[in-house]
């Protein structure tokens, strides 16, 4: 999929924000020493001061938190066309954050215990996609704030730190909590999301088709079209077993009008597949056909898409169009380098022909 999540979705509805970062304010004590021979200076800030001018500013920086995660044009920095204005605002968004991150810095000096910095700069690090120090800032706010469980954004970037690498006991956990403690939050069709890619991934289907839907019927904005979550209903019927409602979920996709080229090209590739992997089991050569024509328009529709070229290839092996398969092989590796099935089906190709 999408990343997603690396849920890895591919194409978004990105929100336009305001990547100019605030004037700090300042201490308003400005009392003069009264002395005939000296200067007037300005007084340092009383520890009031200091503690109003801290809350202050950690105000004005909470309007960047991990509900900002996947909708800034930050995370398609690298990307992007140096010379386009959405490069410039990805940079401008870039730059704002890591002064954000010194700042809170300069601040932990002063209020090193202060558990709100440490879930702000978690925020700050996870938009940053740093997702090391997101968790280490995430766990020193969990050890200083008894009450992190009623932190319903701690617990949503919490439970993205977890799910980028992989822990998904933790992330559903996390996910979870969030829905409990707050269900009408920002984000629950990103929560949604995760919770199903995970539940796909123990093989709880069920599970993953009742949280798939519900972030299909969730109207707010998501980092997923509906036509890629559509997709991705298809391919967990698909990965169940129930071969005819996968076929039906990609037929109804490709059926749609204005479908972004990357999801139809990742449509037409497993609707090709399926044509292919049901002649397995006996020899269709229609079916083998109409498997190679959907998958050759998939390559067309997006050829930069790796694992249809793959499938391609695997489908003239099956064919014995030996130097056809050798050449959608290559494709695949130039596209999908690290793909190990396409290195052990180029293997197969060389043993049957020696």
């Amino acid at each position: 999929m999408a990343s997603a999540g690396n849920t890895k979705a591919e194409a978004t509805d990105e929100s336009s924000h305001d990547t100019e970062m605030k004037d700090v304010s300042k201490a308003n004590s400005n009392e003069k020493l009264k002395s005939d021979d000296v200067k007037s200076v300005p007084q340092p800030p009383a520890p009031a001061d200091i503690d109003k001018q801290l809350k202050d500013e950690i105000q004005d920086l909470s309007r960047y938190d991990s509900r900002l995660f996947g909708f800034l044009r930050i995370h398609m920095y690298t990307k992007l066309d140096p010379t386009s204005e959405e490069y410039k605002e990805a940079k401008a968004e870039r730059a704002f954050l890591t002064q954000a991150i010194n700042r809170l810095d300069k601040m932990m000096k002063d209020k090193f215990n202060e558990p709100d910095l440490f879930c702000q700069l978690g925020h700050f690090h996870l938009l940053l996609e740093d997702y090391p120090k997101a968790m280490s800032a995430y766990q020193h706010y969990i050890s200083l704030q008894p009450e992190y469980w009623k932190n319903a954004a701690f617990l949503y970037g919490l439970g993205m730190v977890y799910f980028h690498f992989n822990a998904f006991q933790w992330a559903t956990k996390a996910f979870q909590q969030v829905l409990y403690i707050d269900p009408n939050f920002s984000r629950k069709n990103e929560v949604h999301l995760r919770l199903a890619i995970m539940f796909k991934n123990k093989k709880d289907f069920d599970g993953a088709l009742k949280h798939f839907h519900l972030a299909l019927y969730d109207t707010s904005v998501s980092s997923l079209s509906p036509l890629e979550i559509k997709f991705h209903i298809g391919h967990l019927y698909e990965t169940r077993g129930d071969l005819a409602n996968a076929k039906e979920s990609y037929e109804n996709i490709l059926a749609t009008e204005d479908v972004p080229p990357k999801v139809r090209s990742s449509t037409l590739r497993q609707l090709g597949w399926l044509h292919h992997s049901t002649t397995l089991s006996s020899y269709d050569v229609h079916r083998v056909q109409k498997a190679e024509t959907l998958l050759l328009e998939s390559v067309k529709t997006d050829p930069s898409n790796g694992q249809s070229w793959y499938f391609l290839g695997r489908c003239y092996s099956t064919q014995n169009k030996v130097h056809d398969a050798f050449l959608a092989y290559r494709q695949s590796i130039d596209k999908l380098e690290r793909n190990a099935d396409t290195w052990c089906s180029i293997g197969v190709l060389y043993q049957n022909q020696s």
